[in-house]
C-alpha cells in the first residue's frame, strides 16, 4: 500500500509541477519577451519579430497548462445562473450532467486532434517551431480535464444531497 501512496504523491508533485511550476515560467517568458519587445522597439529603435511570437506561445503554455489548477480551485467560465437556482439535487444532475458530457466530447475529439497533430507539417511563422511541439501541451490540458471531469463526476455521485450542507451544496 505504501508504494501506491508514494507513487501517487509522485504523480501528485509532476502534475503540481506542470500546474503551477511551467505555468509560472511560461509566464514569466511572457514578461521577458514583452520586456524586450519594448525595449527594442521604443529605446533601440529595432523591432525584433520573434517576441511577439514567444508571448504568444508563453500564453497558450500557460493557459494549456494553468487549467487543470483552474478547475481544482473552481476558479473556471462557468454559465452558473441556472445551477445556483438549483436545489441540491438539481445541482447534482448539473454537476454530473456537465462533467459527463466534457467527458465525452473530450474522449471523442482526443483522438482525431491527436492524429491532426501527428499529420501536421506546419511550424510557426518567425521561429519556424513545430506545430507538434508548440501544441504538445494541448493534449496535457485534454487529458488533464478529462481525468479531472472524471473526478468530479464520481464526486457529484458521492454527494449526500438530503443531509446537512456546506455553503457550495456538496454534503460535509
Amino acid at each position: 500500500m505504501t508504494n501506491q501512496s508514494e507513487t501517487k504523491s509522485t504523480a501528485l508533485r509532476i502534475l503540481d509541477f506542470f500546474e503551477t511550476g511551467v505555468t509560472s515560467i511560461a509566464f514569466v517568458v511572457i514578461f521577458i519577451t514583452f520586456m524586450i519587445s519594448i525595449i527594442s522597439r521604443y529605446v533601440l529603435r529595432v523591432p525584433v519579430t520573434w517576441t511577439y511570437e514567444i508571448s504568444i506561445l508563453g500564453y497558450m503554455w500557460t493557459m494549456f497548462f494553468g487549467v487543470g489548477r483552474a478547475i481544482d480551485n473552481d476558479e473556471h467560465v462557468v454559465f452558473s445562473l441556472v445551477y445556483d437556482k438549483q436545489s441540491p439535487k438539481g445541482k447534482q444532475f448539473c454537476l454530473i450532467l456537465y462533467n459527463c458530457m466534457l467527458t465525452i466530447f473530450l474522449l471523442i475529439a482526443f483522438i482525431p486532434c491527436v492524429q491532426a497533430m501527428m499529420k501536421s507539417t506546419m511550424t510557426t511563422g518567425v521561429l519556424k517551431l513545430p506545430y507538434k511541439v508548440v501544441f504538445s501541451p494541448f493534449f496535457f490540458m485534454m487529458v488533464e480535464i478529462i481525468v479531472k471531469s472524471g473526478r468530479n463526476v464520481y464526486k457529484a455521485l458521492k454527494m449526500n444531497v438530503n443531509g446537512p450542507e456546506n455553503k457550495e451544496g456538496e454534503a460535509v
